[in-house]
């Protein structure tokens, strides 16, 4: 077991006060997680978590010892900065946490070229939902998360990679498709007609759509949801084919206008737009790998 586990599982017993609730967030079983404590303690000679409290409390002892292995975790991260740098690169990981609406538009754009300047770093990626994402860098078990912001973890920090904004997909063959197309971009599209209006909205978990209820909100339209997806592409496919309406960031709608039918229409770019972010552990960027480093860096110049 690596020291970033045993760091993990202290920490959420810590945090949640119980083993059952623990194991639960960290994925694991409770018989798991109370038969790793007690090899712990017999290995160690002492008491790590105090279980007569209500809620546990770790104990003096388990304290130390996590101070301890977060002083070998940084030991082992400054090893493993210092043989990366010495190699110039050509061995290494970052593991990536990504929301999947970016996974194809933001992230693949990056990629090919840092892993065409350093084949040698092996590259991991986890697809998850935005607010998973959080919760799995602030967790360190990705290195670098790619998202959108708001973020709600406080113990995050980020560095943005662009700001882009945000359409309105009208099928083809929509009562307003002429005024979409009059009024693209310049903020006169009747938005309050479409009230009741078959709409295609992301699931509410997606940062989009949480972007999307404060738009129908603003502008007073219930919409009649015919269906949810986490899925922006199938989205407007779907509105292609005259099923509905939905919401696109710019990228998506970027990179499918050419075969689009209907037509899109700029939301108001000072009120409604995705910031795209690198977002890591508060104060942990010193201890990023310099691979990871490498990579925010070369994201950041490949994005402006």
């Amino acid at each position: 077991m690596t020291y970033k586990n045993k760091i993990q599982y202290l920490e959420a017993i810590q945090r949640y006060g119980s083993i059952s609730h623990a194991a639960k967030h960290l994925y694991i079983s409770q018989p798991y997680l109370s038969r790793y404590i007690k090899e712990v303690e017999h290995d160690l000679g002492v008491t790590l978590i105090n279980r007569d409290s209500n809620p546990l409390e770790l104990t003096y002892s388990a304290e130390r010892f996590l101070d301890y292995l977060h002083d070998i975790e940084d030991i082992d991260t400054q090893m493993r900065d210092e043989l990366q740098t010495i190699s110039n690169l050509k061995k290494g990981r970052i593991r990536i946490g990504v929301n999947p609406i970016l996974a194809t538009h933001t992230l693949y754009s990056i990629l090919p070229k840092f892993i065409e300047h350093y084949p040698g770093v092996e590259i991991e990626l986890v697809e998850e939902v935005a607010h998973r994402i959080e919760q799995i860098v602030s967790d360190q078990k990705v290195d670098i998360g790619v998202t959108i912001l708001p973020l709600y973890t406080e113990d995050l920090s980020y560095d943005i990679l662009y700001t882009e904004n945000v359409y309105l997909a009208l099928p083809p063959g929509h009562d307003l498709i002429d005024q979409a197309k009059a009024h693209a971009d310049d903020g006169k599209f009747p938005f309050h007609l479409l009230h009741n209006e078959k709409f295609i909205l992301l699931k509410p978990e997606m940062t989009l759509r949480q972007l999307t209820n404060q738009i129908l909100n603003d502008y007073h339209v219930v919409p009649d949801v015919m269906m949810e997806t986490v899925s922006v592409e199938n989205a407007l496919r779907l509105v292609n084919e005259g099923i509905a309406i939905t919401f696109v960031p710019k990228s998506v709608k970027d990179m499918t206008s050419d075969r689009f039918n209907g037509a899109f229409v700029q939301l108001n770019p000072h009120h409604y737009y995705n910031q795209v972010v690198l977002a890591y552990k508060e104060n942990d960027k010193k201890r990023l790998s310099r691979a990871a480093k490498t990579f925010i860096q070369m994201a950041k110049s490949g994005m402006k």
